[in-house]
């Protein structure tokens, strides 16, 4: 049975972190992004990657936590 708290509809994969790896890593530009700290779902917007299922989860921020 799953906690009603624990809603899990905008979550992310192994998958998709990975595919925002592979996507900075074989970026020639890469080095734009230094001294930033980068969000996997910012990246798939940048970059045009989407999870497994074809999604792209809705970014979050502190306050929606």
């Amino acid at each position: 049975m799953e906690a009603p708290f624990l809603d899990m509809s905008n979550s992310e994969s192994p998958e998709f972190i990975g595919g925002a790896v592979i996507a900075v890593a074989n970026d020639p530009g890469v080095m734009r992004h230094t001294g930033k700290v980068l969000v996997a779902v910012a990246l798939a917007a940048d970059y045009g990657f989407t999870d497994v299922d074809g999604n792209v989860p809705c970014p979050l921020t502190i306050a929606d936590v």
